[in-house]
């Protein structure tokens, strides 16, 4: 067995953490559009969406509805300080709550290893030995709600034009606010791949969970673009059979690799599998027809999915989840 390598998240952490959300809330172009962000949403969402008046005892439905989209907007862009908060109250309850992901890496033996002397058919091979990486679970959390922090402050700029007429199709990418949202999504839907495949796939090798999120996110970003096209020709038609084959071949590996004795992994794998689903089968269906707030609701629901997930994660206490023979 090589040697072990640790990543904790550390306490200064959260002082980088503060100044680039600092950063971006503080941005001329952040303030300017934030409220143009919600009229915006307004415009696109109908808010009999939320026709709860009875329940609530608000005198109109649009109230509910306008504090829910805020509260989605707030809680996306600070996640990345919601959830060390929560790993906070965790340790305070649990005294010892430290959810971590184990994962192996191949590494070259030393030369006085006895192996790599070795004579006869393996005397020119070299000797290979796996190495642990203990990652604390919220260091990989707190990377992907960066994501959502950055996509959030992107889609500000960009909902900012939006009306009700708007529609998910190809005249979008004429717009350079539209563009980094989605290629800033692209990054968030990659990250949200590594993340929960590392839990998924605990005491794997870290080059299987990288290149398996990696074909993921590149098969579910195809799906993402395609969105804003009709479908109309059988080359297309031909185009999205060969991805959903490949987002098949993809899976493949992680049915084979699953963690089965670990109830947050099963869980985590529920989750990919539902954020991944809709993901592809929301934005293969809207056949570039669909509303912009269709899009957006769909992507933020999935936004709102993960973080709650990973508050669940921190929350919980480490040993549901006992190391295994690493």
């Amino acid at each position: 067995m090589g040697q072990t390598v640790h990543f904790e998240f550390e306490d200064h952490y959260i002082i980088y953490i503060v100044l680039v959300l600092g950063m971006l809330s503080c941005c001329r172009c952040f303030v300017d559009s934030f409220g143009s962000c919600v009229q915006g949403v307004d415009r696109c969402v109908d808010g009999s969406c939320c026709d709860v008046r009875e329940a609530c005892g608000l005198p109109d439905a649009s109230v509910c509805s306008l504090v829910l989209r805020r509260s989605v907007l707030l809680f996306c862009f600070a996640q990345p300080l919601l959830l060390p908060l929560v790993r906070f109250v965790a340790q305070h309850e649990h005294m010892a709550a430290h959810d971590e992901v184990w994962l192996l890496q191949v590494q070259r033996a030393d030369t006085a290893n006895p192996a790599a002397n070795a004579t006869g058919p393996l005397q020119d091979k070299p000797a290979m030995r796996l190495g642990v990486i203990e990652i604390d679970y919220l260091v990989i959390a707190v990377a992907f709600a960066l994501t959502n922090s950055v996509n959030v402050w992107f889609f500000t700029n960009w909902s900012s034009t939006l009306d009700g007429a708007a529609v998910w199709d190809c005249e979008l990418s004429d717009s350079a606010p539209w563009f980094s949202f989605e290629l800033s999504y692209y990054v968030q839907v990659l990250f949200m791949n590594w993340m929960l495949l590392a839990l998924v796939c605990r005491e794997q090798t870290l080059l299987h969970v990288y290149y398996v999120g990696l074909a993921l996110a590149l098969v579910v970003c195809f799906f993402l673009a395609s969105s804003r096209f009709a479908h109309d020709t059988p080359l297309e038609h031909y185009g999205a059979t060969a991805a959903f084959s490949v987002l098949l071949l993809a899976l493949l590996p992680l049915w084979e690799t699953m963690t089965t004795a670990c109830p947050v992994s099963l869980a985590a794998c529920a989750v990919h599998a539902v954020c991944v689903g809709a993901l592809v089968l929301g934005h293969y269906t809207a056949f570039g027809q669909a509303s912009a707030a269709y899009v957006c609701l769909l992507r933020f629901g999935v936004t709102v999915l993960c973080g709650v997930f990973n508050m669940v994660v921190l929350a919980l206490d480490d040993g549901l989840c006992a190391r295994g023979s690493v």
